[in-house]
């Protein structure tokens, strides 16, 4: 069997009714579910806690373009309305949902291209299709 390596590279971020597919070095959907174990004199049992999520984007800033993702993630946070988003997954599916805007940086080394990372907390629920 041949080995495949795939790669997830495509993200699209709409803020106010504008689709933003964003170059992005790395982006990472990345759960966080509790196990919680209860023990009793006639068992054990484990219950499942709900499930919440995190989206990791590291992106180049694009300060100053006429359609600016960065600019309008300032504009999204400003207001705290969450920001839709749906990811590309490796083999053709998408994982979609809101997440929650925060301010991007700004700046950073002279001598290379200027990235910025952002970790967005989900809200609701992550819909995989």
């Amino acid at each position: 069997m041949a080995l495949v390596i795939q790669t997830g590279r495509q993200l699209t971020l709409e803020i106010n009714a504008v689709a933003y597919s964003i170059q992005t070095a790395e982006v990472t959907l990345t759960p966080s579910q509790t196990v919680d174990q209860y023990i009793t004199l006639t068992g054990n049992a484990a219950k499942s806690q709900p499930v919440t999520w995190e989206l990791n984007v590291r992106a180049f800033q694009d300060w100053g373009e006429a359609v600016s993702f960065a600019e309008n993630m300032v504009t999204a946070a400003t207001t705290g309305t969450s920001v839709s988003f749906e990811l590309g997954l490796p083999g053709g599916g998408t994982a979609t949902g809101n997440i929650v805007p925060v301010f991007p940086p700004a700046g950073g080394a002279a001598d290379s291209a200027l990235e910025m990372d952002l970790t967005f907390a989900v809200d609701g629920a992550v819909t995989f299709a």
